[in-house]
């Protein structure tokens, strides 16, 4: 029987860490939690610890990225899921992501929302990431920016896990490019959305830098290779 790990990254999620652990407690695939508090300034790690997953506190906020690595370090699973810390109890959902790969279906499967309940941005973050991804990878992924992801335990070992909001871009490219298969499955879940509003807008400007960061990363390594 393959061992499944949850690997939840949390900064300053004390209103939702305890939902999202309990949801995912209740999934009998489950063999393992791990929360990866990086740096709060709440009381998210003592929420954590006291709904029994494993914790490791970082001493300072050092991005979803640095997290994701600190708890692949920790983790025994055999399939390992990447999920969200605000997905409260809407995390039950990532069954729906660890089945297909058990009955052998993909190699990663991401999770697709549906559409968001409030106005955001005018989409132009997904569709550079989309369009950018086929541009380099050859595949459109609609959820390349999903955090909501399993994999076998192998594809993470060669693949890159790289900082910022530009992580998921890069992981996809990556695995794509190495011939992994991806599976998008679609999920009723639910996490913070950014609104029509100047947070929203600087937040979806410093996504923006990041992804065109990756983007940009990877047609470097991309001619690189190409000339060797």
């Amino acid at each position: 029987m393959q061992k499944v790990s949850v690997i939840i990254p949390a900064y300053n999620e004390s209103k939702t860490i305890k939902e999202t652990i309990e949801a995912v407690h209740a999934i009998r695939l489950i063999d393992e939690i791990i929360v990866v508090d990086d740096g709060s300034n709440d009381n998210t790690c003592e929420i954590a610890r006291k709904c029994n997953a494993k914790v490791i506190r970082c001493a300072e906020n050092k991005g979803k990225g640095n997290a994701l690595k600190l708890g692949l370090l920790r983790c025994k699973g055999d399939i390992v899921v990447f999920l969200d810390a605000d997905t409260e109890k809407t995390a039950r959902e990532i069954v729906k992501l660890i089945q297909p790969i058990q009955d052998g279906i993909c190699d990663v499967a991401i999770a697709r929302f549906g559409r968001p309940k409030k106005k955001g941005g005018f989409g132009l973050v997904k569709l550079v990431s989309r369009y950018g991804t086929k541009l380099l990878a050859g595949e459109y992924i609609e959820s390349t920016l999903s955090g909501q992801r399993a994999f076998k335990a192998e594809v993470l070992k060669n693949i890159t896990i790289g900082t910022g909001y530009g992580a998921e871009v890069g992981m996809t490219i990556d695995i794509i490019k190495k011939g992994y298969t991806i599976l998008e499955c679609d999920v009723d879940m639910t996490h913070k959305e950014t609104g029509r509003n100047l947070k929203g807008f600087l937040h979806r400007g410093k996504q923006m830098n990041d992804i065109l960061v990756v983007l940009i990363r990877k047609a470097f390594e991309r001619t690189g290779k190409n000339k060797n």
